[in-house]
């Protein structure tokens, strides 16, 4: 961590006036050019949406402008508080920043979400119209089963009666032969008739024998067509079974992915409201950092003002001290001048009293008179000393008053250190906080990792469900195609049938006529 060359970390005794200035101007212009340059990045970085400002925000701004607004009140501030503040204001951005760039991306998974539980809701729609599909494709084919079931019943029917009207014309047949052998034995004349008629019934006999014959071969190529068909419905049951069996999987599939991707957005949502409690908990920590530091820079201020207030009361008293100084040592010299002159004075009335003779009376009372005024002289620099007794007196009151002062500045400058180790354990505090953040920036973009592997994920069900849905619609396009052939088929066969119905009524009519006629 940097720190300020003028950062207040020891105590120093000597402060002068001067450094307190140079160092508040210091502080000053580095206050106000890093608040430019965080002001700038603050706008750009708000600009798109200043409505997500916090309560924390509007704190920590009222409390920079309270800070700004007493440091330049106060004409100072130090560096260390100069440093936390802009710590304080570079966190409060970034947690602004970080805390919108979550929000827009919480909301773009929420509305990625709702995209994909409505596509999920389409795909399940479409998936339960191919169900019915596939249910009305089963219903039409067990449909065309049963009505082939049913011509086959009716060709059977029909070819039993073709069988049983065979079998009569051959009994008929034979009844007229043994008639017409009868009439042959009893009726000579009629005998080439008779013979042409039976070669002409024969003919026809045979003719219907043939025919029964050709109708034989078409009811075995029917009987071939009816069990193909019929292998063909098998194959078709299977397919539709294996379909539908495909369809299960595919459902189960889509529910399991379905599933998970709802496990994974519970554990994604679940992770994105940890991540809002964090934040919010960092908010409220940093807005009880930002109380402390209110508190601090309060108190701080507190013991600035206390601490000029003591350093002007410091420089009074040194003025008034060296007042005092040079007055005690005017009175030091005037006492000493006065000292001297009593010492002279003293000499003079030695060598007076020495040189003094009776008969100089005149002379006598005058230096007595001289002696008088310099005892009076005397007792007025007695009392000159004492008055400079008082104020040396006053001066030694001083000296304590100076060196209670001077305690009392080494006191505060005690507290100032302890008040820049708490700014410092603060700062550090910050700067722990900032890694926080950094940790939960690493964790959003983990996040974002897992949201991209479940959007791939998502990707590829969608992309394998789509190509199950291609497949299906390929094989029931197939099947309709195959049905309806076989449709075509069937109603050949059945128009084949039909003619081929209709002849053969309509050679048994014209045999029975024959007949008749014949019996006639």
């Amino acid at each position: 961590m940097w720190v300020s060359p003028y950062s207040c970390t020891e105590g120093r005794p000597g402060r002068t006036l001067l450094q307190f200035k140079v160092r508040g101007r210091w502080a000053e212009r580095t206050w106000r050019r890093r608040r430019l340059d965080v002001g700038s990045a603050v706008t750009r970085v708000r600009a798109p949406g200043r409505s997500c400002q916090t309560k924390g925000d509007l704190v920590m701004e009222a409390l920079l402008e309270g800070i700004q607004n007493r440091g330049h009140e106060g004409g100072f501030l130090t560096s260390c508080e100069a440093e936390l503040q802009e710590l304080m204001k570079q966190i409060d951005i970034m947690v602004a920043h970080k805390k919108s760039e979550w929000e827009g991306q919480t909301h773009a998974l929420e509305t990625c979400l709702d995209i994909r539980e409505r596509e999920l809701k389409a795909l399940r729609g479409q998936l339960d119209m191919k169900h019915k599909e596939v249910g009305m494709l089963r219903q039409q084919l067990e449909e065309h089963e049963k009505v082939k079931q049913e011509m086959a019943m009716d060709y059977k029917q029909e070819l039993k009666k073709l069988h049983e009207e065979l079998g009569r014309l051959k009994r008929s047949y034979e009844k007229l032969q043994k008639k017409h052998i009868r009439d042959f034995r009893g009726n000579a004349k009629n005998h080439r008739e008779d013979r042409s008629e039976i070669e002409r019934l024969t003919g026809k006999i045979e003719e219907f024998r043939q025919k029964s014959l050709d109708w034989e071969k078409q009811r075995l190529i029917y009987q071939q067509q009816v069990s193909s068909l019929e292998a063909q419905r098998k194959a078709l049951a299977e397919q539709s079974e294996i379909i539908q069996a495909q369809l299960v999987n595919r459902k189960q599939k889509l529910e399991s992915v379905e599933l998970s991707s709802q496990s994974e957005i519970q554990h994604l949502s679940s992770k994105l409201e940890r991540a809002n409690d964090t934040i919010c908990a960092n908010e409220l920590e940093i807005e009880r950092l930002t109380m402390r530091v209110n508190d601090l820079v309060g108190t701080n201020m507190t013991v600035m003002q206390e601490q000029r207030q003591k350093e002007e009361k410091l420089r009074e008293s040194e003025k008034l001290l060296e007042i005092l100084q040079e007055e005690k040592r005017e009175l030091k010299a005037t006492l000493q001048s006065q000292e001297n002159c009593t010492h002279e004075e003293r000499m003079q009335k030695e060598k007076l009293q020495a040189k003094l003779k009776p008969a100089d009376t005149q002379h006598t009372l005058e230096t007595v008179r001289s002696l008088e005024e310099s005892q009076a002289e005397r007792r007025y620099t007695l009392q000159e000393q004492g008055d400079l007794g008082n104020m040396l007196s006053h001066l030694d009151f001083t000296h304590s008053s100076e060196e209670l002062l001077q305690a009392e500045v080494t006191r505060l400058e005690g507290s100032l250190e302890s008040v820049s180790a708490t700014c410092k354990q603060l700062s550090q505090e910050l700067m722990e906080k900032y890694e926080e953040l950094k940790k939960m920036e690493v964790h959003n973009n983990e996040y974002r990792a897992e949201i991209k592997k479940l959007k791939e994920q998502i990707l590829q069900a969608e992309q394998s469900y789509s190509s199950a849905l291609e497949g299906m619609k390929m094989e029931i396009s197939q099947l309709t195609r195959e049905l309806h052939q076989r449709d075509i088929t069937i109603a050949s066969t059945k128009s084949s049938s039909s003619d081929m119905e209709k002849r053969l009524k309509a050679e048994i009519q014209k045999a029975e006529a024959k007949a008749v006629e014949h019996k006639t």
